[in-house]
């Protein structure tokens, strides 16, 4: 490509090393973008990195290891990877699922996906939203579900955190646009990853 469009952009894509992170990191390095991929597992991170570099020979891959249910942490993350580069833009992807019916769901499960899903995005809107308006604006998007939209039996928590975050995106959308950081959600139906292979069964 004679002029990428992303050529000047870094991005953190949360849940980096797999599935739709992975395609999104695909996406944008093919676009010329320099890509930080945050994870909680490092072995996971480190395949993907060779992975990617394999494909996209001297593009700038960072990895940082930290979970998004964990703010100190990814707080910490969003720091070193600062020193990577400015960061521009921001994939909040890292998310959990359970399923079980209603009535017997255990409150440690809803909260878990709760954490993961619904405040790990909150987390990294937080920090890096603050890193995006500090370095002249950018985008940032949250990868919702379409679960969010419509009822899916057996998914009350999933469904719920997924709803919330929409909400969520409205809400920081709506602040700092003023500030130059543009916010969305996509809502992908369901997609053959790691976390869905049960589904998919």
């Amino acid at each position: 490509m004679s002029n990428p469009i992303l050529a000047d952009q870094h991005a953190v894509i949360t849940g980096g090393g797999s599935g739709i992170g992975l395609a999104c990191a695909r996406a944008m390095l093919a676009d010329g973008a320099r890509v930080s991929l945050l994870g909680r597992s490092e072995e996971k991170l480190v395949n993907a990195r060779q992975a990617l570099a394999e494909e996209f020979t001297g593009q700038a891959i960072n990895i940082a290891a930290a979970d998004v249910a964990d703010e100190d942490a990814l707080a910490a993350a969003l720091q070193r990877i600062e020193t990577f580069a400015p960061l521009t833009v921001a994939v909040a992807n890292a998310g959990t699922g359970y399923a079980g019916p209603f009535l017997e769901t255990d409150s440690s499960e809803w909260q878990r996906v709760m954490q993961t899903n619904l405040s790990g995005t909150y987390y990294t809107f937080k920090h890096a939203g603050r890193a995006i308006a500090a370095n002249g604006g950018g985008a940032m998007c949250a990868i919702s579900s379409i679960a969010g939209l419509r009822t899916h039996k057996l998914m009350s928590a999933y469904c719920t955190s997924k709803a919330g975050i929409d909400m969520l995106v409205r809400n920081v959308a709506d602040e700092l646009g003023q500030l130059q950081v543009r916010v969305n959600s996509v809502c992908p139906g369901l997609v053959e990853t790691e976390l869905s292979a049960g589904l998919h069964e």
